[in-house]
């Protein structure tokens, strides 16, 4: 590439920039066919990086013998004292059901923290998400009706590299995207307008959970769907057949 703002394109992509330097970045991506080029180059890779072949799975023998090792002891950081595993795991569950102390409590909040959340709390997460980012005025992070910017500000401050198409001559216009916790997990929001109607596509890496059924909570119709290693979940206050139509229009982008 011969664009001397290459380097400040890359830094743009890897989430190294700020302020101004955000603003100055995207305006030049969108006028810049060498840059966009570059953004795409690097949201393919992206993509490409994530592809579930791509991914090591671990010998169901090593699993067992890990497995095994951990079940018959486990050493000390300081003491050297080995103690059996199991009752460790027996010390921790007695002492946070019976209230011995802040110690066990934190532990038990700290174990719940990494399962996957419940149903429930998805459909609660992404509806208050939503309608805190509408009530703040911070629907959006970066500003822009070209894929070729959306996509690529995503990777460095999310870990899903989510689809990003522009439908506005199907009435949904993609109008930029944001980075939102949900249900204590990072997800990337992309952002679009149909009408005086915001819509919010939430994508986040699937932790197994059962996801919710699609529904109405609070004036806003949510669907939630999986596709691959990705959870999705649209969630707007437009009547449930025209979020439909978008949903449609999200499935058929190849993956």
């Amino acid at each position: 590439m011969t664009c001397a703002e290459t380097l400040r394109t890359q830094a743009f992509i890897d989430g190294e920039l700020d302020g101004d330097a955000v603003a100055e970045s995207e305006r030049h991506i969108e006028s810049c066919a060498e840059c966009q080029e570059f953004c795409a180059s690097a949201a393919a890779l992206s993509d490409a990086l994530r592809k579930p072949g791509l991914r090591y799975t671990v010998p169901s023998e090593l699993r067992l013998r890990v497995g095994r090792i951990l079940d018959e002891e486990v050493s000390g950081p300081q003491t050297g004292v080995v103690i059996p595993l199991k009752a460790t795991r027996r010390s921790f569950w007695l002492g946070a059901a019976g209230g011995t102390g802040i110690t066990g409590l934190a532990a038990a909040l700290a174990f719940f923290m990494i399962l996957p959340p419940s149903a429930g709390t998805l459909s609660e997460a992404v509806t208050d998400a939503h309608t805190q980012a509408l009530m703040s005025g911070h629907e959006i992070e970066v500003v822009s009706s070209n894929h070729h910017t959306v996509k690529p500000w995503f990777a460095g401050r999310v870990d899903v590299s989510p689809p990003v198409a522009d439908f506005a001559d199907q009435g949904f216009k993609l109008v930029g995207g944001r980075v939102d916790k949900m249900a204590g997990a990072s997800a990337a929001v992309v952002v679009y307008r149909h009408g005086n109607h915001e819509i919010d596509l939430f994508v986040w890496a699937d932790q197994g959970s059962q996801l919710p059924s699609s529904g109405l909570r609070h004036g806003y119709q949510s669907v939630f769907w999986k596709r691959g290693d990705l959870a999705f979940a649209a969630v707007c206050d437009m009547q449930g057949s025209e979020l439909a139509k978008f949903v449609n229009l999200v499935h058929s982008e190849p993956e």
